[in-house]
């Protein structure tokens, strides 16, 4: 074989950047070679680790966002048969156990670290506390979700709920995949997740509190030109609430969020409560 084909080697691509691989490792879709090509990867860069961990969270805080959904009989037996066709392992010889397997490390904390670090820091130590079934099984969700494997009336009636899960995971699993962290003015979580390449971003924000039903949290796309609407959503006051915005995101683009009258404005009548810069 040349070295001009060697090059062309897609798999050698993947050795010389391993960091593109983060968004669809995050998601369990790396075959088994280009999963122990980013682990080595990730054993030798402490900001590779962090980047695996806050997009891990992101996955698994996407799945525990998702609503339930009713999967439908046929769907069911259509699984089940699935199952029933699938090869199995062999059961394990009495008396020999599965091999040991090290506890993830916890990254050392970063020296010097801003505001923002911190929260980083907080979202890197929840990832770890968290069992890996947990987010395998989050993970997992938000694909089903996504590709409207569920075919319960919530999803099959409503195009949105589908297209936005469509987007979430085109941008968790995109090779340049970005995070920016910040909290509202009350103090709540917020994450920033985007791709450059697609121009696709989303928002999820912990325990944002309930408006009262003439108003909407509005999301903005704010640059040199104004603002520019970006969509509107609710949220109950509990657990994480997240939004693919519409339209498209310009790299160096503020998104934020204001509290508007029901079905949103045009532009802002009110201060944002929370403004994140993508890169």
């Amino acid at each position: 074989m040349s070295d001009n084909n060697r090059n062309d080697d897609p798999r050698n691509a993947t050795a010389q950047n391993p960091g593109e691989l983060a968004g669809a490792y995050a998601l369990h879709a790396l075959g088994a070679e280009e999963a122990a090509v980013y682990e080595e990867h990730l054993k030798a860069s402490e900001p590779a680790r962090i980047e695996a961990a806050e997009l891990s969270d992101t996955a698994v805080a996407l799945g525990l966002a998702a609503a339930p959904v009713q999967p439908s009989a046929g769907l069911r037996a259509s699984l089940m048969a699935k199952l029933a066709a699938t090869p199995q392992l062999a059961p394990r010889p009495a008396g020999q156990t599965a091999p040991a397997t090290p506890a993830p490390r916890v990254p050392a904390p970063i020296q010097g670290a801003t505001a923002a670090g911190s929260a980083t820091e907080r979202a890197r130590l929840r990832w770890f506390q968290r069992p890996v079934g947990v987010l395998a099984a989050a993970a997992a969700a938000v694909a089903l979700f996504a590709g409207g494997t569920f075919v319960g009336q919530s999803l099959e009636s409503d195009q949105f709920e589908q297209d936005q899960a469509a987007g979430l995971v085109q941008i968790t699993a995109a090779a340049d995949i970005q995070r920016a962290s910040a909290t509202t003015a009350d103090g709540q979580e917020a994450t920033l997740v985007w791709s450059e390449e697609s121009g696709l971003s989303a928002l999820l924000v912990d325990d944002l509190p309930d408006l009262p039903s003439d108003r909407d949290y509005q999301l903005w796309y704010i640059g040199g030109s104004g603002a520019v609407p970006a969509g509107i959503f609710d949220s109950s006051g509990t657990g994480t609430v997240w939004r693919v915005l519409d339209g498209s995101l310009t790299a160096g683009d503020t998104i934020g969020v204001t509290v508007e009258p029901k079905g949103g404005s045009e532009q802002p009548t009110s201060d944002p409560i929370l403004a994140i810069q993508s890169s």
